[in-house]
């Protein structure tokens, strides 16, 4: 029988895989780094309810909850996470004993505090980033379950207060020591993981930007693929940087990296314009796109080893100087008519492959983070920008769900209606901060769900026979083990959050006495309602709605071309406008996954083109003031920003505008007597014809009335009627 069983399987399309793709590998074939994981954490819960049991506190629980609340995948996330867990665990300390002091017997001035407190937290949540918009959402649901413990007896809320904190000041100890103790040479291991995180994006950037060169571009969504890499990579060094110092050289030229690897896929997508603009072009150029290619090819695979690192920087500095000698051979070819054009072709493509090249220097520099060197790791960071229109949303639906919440309790005067609107706090506070919350909150209601299953066994089968902590640990060690296996699976770990935070609560431990029947099904109940109906606020209160946030977008990165257009206006830097058009694609990608719709890739492609767009126009803006530039050429585009200053870039008058002056920068070009003067025309020239051909290509996202109409599509798409 085994026998035929295992041909079946080696004969099906199982065995044509690998056992990691069979169904639920991640239980019987679990890799050693999850494997590590669920050990070290099942160890360090109970170890913490053991101690919260000898120390007879009241609801040892919570102890091994927040073991597995606290636990990341990396001990930088860990620490992290545990730092600003105590923080927001005091703010919603202070903020409960406050709030119940102010208000001891009027509920309807409670409820509404309360509320605005909750909204207050998750709108500065949304303000800020990594585990301290954490440390908001805890201050706000720390509040609601203290404060709800505590609202038949005012008088002990200090008590409940100070208990809640011991409970998770417990288990953020336990979970620390036992990383700890699994976690050897920390800092060298941290600095490593960095290198190898940063290798594996530079490598993903070079691809992209190899086959631009090539001139077979990759696919948008592949660029958007590094764009969304490098913001992801640029949370993680800060986890990093608590395992090895904030301060280190490394981290910060590592940030600089990051920064720099934004620029490289900006100006890549220049350079695909470019290319695009200047088809007809001699083997002058070509040969240095060649070669550039060539060495790009190559590149990922020298940045293992330092030598290598400085030998690709020497090989760079030889390539930038062939650039050099190609464009200065294309002004000296020049006395055949019928090749000037040519000529003034391959100049404007080499100028673009030297501003590639000269980004990948500093990428190569600051990658290197040579001691010797002097670097400003600081003018390259990303920065970024605050929503505070998402922040409004989020704390209005938080103040209105806690109030909706309050009022069910108060007319139903359901006795567990304090726990109820407990677990709503946590679930809007919880997700906040997320993009498609209905999604996320509703694999966290499914957690939530298994929990009480998993619980059944214990309560009603295991520990009424044999009430010791030895037959507790015995009845959840597996349950809790599993639950770590999951949570390093990307398909389930969201479920499985749920699960490890939830399946020790519903098991009603106490010092005292043991859950009966009767209270574990209404508090589970409370648990699912309270789960349940934070599903359907996200649903129902302020959802996201892909063609409002497209809409607003849009409008947020014309705003910044229109910014940039004005004289009067300090132009914005040119990693604040990369890291503002990125977030706000990675916005929209988070919340679609690989639900692509038409209105968002037309929104995408827009501001993918907005964002060279605007690149190019702070270049001329730099370039008016360059005194190589002659006086006449920086006068006309001085004139070309004057005019477009108050209408922006995107009307067809104003389109005119810039074709008027690249015409008029053409004829410059072709007259002008000084060789240094003419690349700087030249440089204007490619500028001028990326932004012109961006806008000539996005006319659906530009032009307000396209957009509309691609919207008023997508509404009736949604709603089912024709259009």
């Amino acid at each position: 029988m085994i026998r035929r069983v295992t041909s079946w399987i080696i004969n099906s399309s199982l065995g044509r895989k690998p056992i990691t793709d069979w169904p639920l590998a991640w239980v019987y074939a679990p890799s050693m780094n999850a494997v590590e994981f669920a050990t070290r954490n099942t160890v360090a819960s109970l170890v913490a309810l053991a101690i919260a049991f000898w120390m007879e506190l009241g609801e040892p629980q919570w102890a091994a909850m927040t073991v597995w609340i606290t636990a990341q995948g990396s001990r930088g996330e860990s620490l992290s996470k545990g730092r600003w867990r105590l923080v927001g665990t005091a703010m919603g300390m202070i903020a409960a004993v406050s709030l119940l002091a102010a208000f001891p017997q009027a509920p309807w001035l409670f409820f509404p505090a309360l509320a605005l407190w909750a909204g207050l937290c998750a709108g500065l949540a949304t303000v800020v980033h990594n585990f301290r918009s954490y440390a908001f959402v805890l201050a706000a649901y720390t509040c609601a379950i203290i404060a709800m413990g505590a609202s038949s007896q005012p008088d002990h809320v200090f008590q409940v207060a100070m208990a809640r904190g011991t409970y998770i000041c417990l288990g953020v100890i336990c979970e620390m020591v036992a990383g700890v103790v699994f976690s050897a040479s920390l800092a060298v291991k941290a600095r490593a993981f960095m290198r190898t995180r940063l290798i594996q994006a530079i490598s993903s950037a070079t691809a992209a930007v190899y086959d631009i060169l090539r001139e077979e571009p990759p696919p948008e969504s592949d660029i958007r693929a590094v764009f969304s890499q490098t913001l992801t990579l640029n949370d993680q060094i800060e986890f990093t940087a608590v395992e090895v110092g904030h301060n280190e050289r490394a981290i910060q030229c590592a940030y600089a990296t990051i920064g720099i690897l934004s620029r490289i896929m900006s100006r890549a997508l220049g350079l695909r314009t470019r290319l695009a603009s200047v088809p007809n072009r001699s083997a002058v150029s070509q040969d240095v796109l060649i070669r550039a290619a060539e060495f790009l090819e190559a590149m990922p695979q020298r940045l293992n080893d330092l030598e290598n690192v400085h030998a690709a920087r020497r090989q760079l500095e030889d390539l930038l100087h062939l650039c050099v000698q190609r464009v200065q051979q294309t002004l000296q070819e020049e006395h055949i008519e019928e090749e000037e054009q040519i000529a003034v072709n391959d100049r404007i493509a080499l100028q673009g492959v030297r501003l590639l090249l000269n980004e990948y220097r500093d990428l190569l520099t600051y990658f290197a983070a040579d001691p010797t060197e002097k670097l400003r790791p600081e003018a390259y960071r990303l920065r970024h920008m605050i929503n505070w229109r998402v922040a409004f949303h989020n704390g209005t639906r938080s103040t209105v769900a806690i109030l909706l919440a309050s009022l069910i309790w108060e007319v139903t005067a359901w006795p567990n209606g304090a726990a109820f609107v407990s677990f709503i706090a946590v679930v809007c506070g919880r997700f906040a901060t997320f993009e498609n919350t209905v999604l996320v909150s509703n694999k966290f209601f499914y957690g939530a769900c298994a929990a009480a299953l998993a619980s059944i066994i214990p309560v009603f089968l295991m520990l009424p026979v044999a009430p010791s902590f030895g037959a507790l640990a015995l009845a959840i060690t597996m349950p809790m083990f599993v639950g770590g296996l999951a949570a390093r699976n990307p398909s389930t770990a969201l479920p499985a959050a749920s699960f490890s935070t939830f399946f020790p609560a519903l098991l009603g431990l106490d010092n005292q006495g043991r859950l009966n029947e009767l209270q574990w099904f209404n508090s589970t109940m409370a648990l699912l309602f309270g789960l349940g109906a934070g599903v359907i606020v996200f649903k129902c209160v302020l959802p996201f709605d892909e063609r409002r946030v497209c809409w607003i977008m849009r409008d947020r990165a014309l705003n910044g071309l229109r910014r940039i257009s004005r004289l009067a206006t300090k132009a914005l830097d040119e990693n604040r406008w990369i890291g503002r058009n990125t977030q706000s694609m990675e916005r929209l990608i988070r919340y679609a996954g690989t639900n692509i719709t038409p209105l968002m890739d037309t929104y995408l492609h827009g501001t993918l083109a907005v964002m060279t767009i605007g690149r190019n126009l702070m270049h001329l803006r730099q370039m008016q003031n360059d005194p190589g530039l002659p006086s006449e050429a920086a006068q006309i585009i001085r004139e070309m920003f004057s005019r477009i200053a108050h209408h922006g870039v995107t009307t067809k008058r104003r389109e005119a505008e810039i074709y008027r002056t690249l015409e008029a920068l053409r004829v410059m070009e072709h007259e002008w007597p000084d060789m240094e003067q003419r690349l700087l025309l030249t440089d204007a020239i490619g500028s001028l014809m990326i932004v012109t051909t961006e806008l000539e290509g996005n006319a659906a996202f530009l032009d307000t009335k396209k957009f509309a109409a691609g919207i008023m599509s997508s509404n009736a798409v949604a709603s089912g009627t024709p259009s």
